[in-house]
């Protein structure tokens, strides 16, 4: 049955992305954006289940993103169960260990990547969220190290989306 306000319900497509390297997966889970919300918003949630690390190298864009990790014990929120992920910020690359339910607020313009899932004991939850460009501009990514000039993710990654059922 139709309902009035379906246009306001979105349900995201699985998507799996993994490296053309070594075929290890670096996002298994659900992601959606323009074409499905109507909105110049993208969400990726996934459930990470073994370590990975990405071949996104250091890279700065025109819009808001947050990157959030979760654990999964849903009778402690801040039990993170002995998981660690390793993440970059700034020019100089400033390395940071999470080792606790995170969120870390990457304003435009601020350097960061590479991330590492380095360790995972119990399943943790990765949510990542861009948000629009306030001026109204295209969304834009840029590699941050002259040796990175040129990087497109679709040349190292597979991409594999599913569309759910209706």
């Amino acid at each position: 049955m139709a309902g009035k306000y379906d246009k306001y319900i979105a349900n995201p497509p699985y998507t799996r992305m993994s490296m053309k390297s070594d075929n290890s997966v670096v996002f298994n889970g659900l992601f959606v954006g323009k074409e499905i919300l109507g909105y110049n918003f993208t969400m990726g949630h996934q459930i990470v289940t073994k370590p990975f690390k990405g071949d996104n190298p250091a890279h700065t864009h025109n819009f808001q993103e947050f990157l959030a990790w979760y654990g999964t014990n849903p009778d402690d929120p801040l039990d993170f169960g002995g998981s660690e992920v390793v993440f970059y910020l700034g020019e100089e690359l400033e390395k940071h260990v999470i080792t606790k339910p995170t969120i870390i607020s990457l304003p435009p313009g601020l350097v960061h990547c590479p991330l590492e899932i380095t360790k995972i004991v119990h399943p943790i939850i990765q949510i990542e969220m861009m948000l629009a460009p306030t001026d109204g501009a295209a969304p834009t990514r840029e590699p941050f190290f002259k040796k990175d000039f040129g990087f497109k993710p679709q040349d190292v990654m597979n991409f594999k989306v599913t569309p759910q059922k209706k």
